[in-house]
């Protein structure tokens, strides 16, 4: 089973997200699992699920996120997630 770990807002009194990480899975010899985060709600059962390359290249255009089923590369779901989160997008 693997470890629940708790992340909680410093000043807020929202409950806490529930992160589970899980390694790339092996099902046959021709098939694998991509390893994956887990965030789930602290107060219900919703839930995000990020899978991630195993091997990362460091090229933000050829490494690749699936979250919830869609997939892109780490620079698209940058110029979506970053302006939520009121950071700048960097220039490519």
């Amino acid at each position: 089973m693997p470890r629940i770990e708790k992340i909680e807002d410093s000043r807020a009194m929202a409950e806490p997200l529930r992160i589970t990480r899980r390694k790339e899975r092996q099902i046959s010899p021709n098939r694998s699992i991509s390893p994956r985060i887990r965030v789930k709600c602290g107060c219900c059962d919703q839930a995000v699920e990020i899978f991630h390359d195993t091997t990362l290249t460091g090229n933000i255009h050829d490494d690749t996120l699936e979250i919830n089923g869609v997939n892109g590369t780490v620079d698209q779901w940058r110029k979506v997630l970053l302006p939520l989160l009121g950071m700048e997008v960097p220039p490519a």
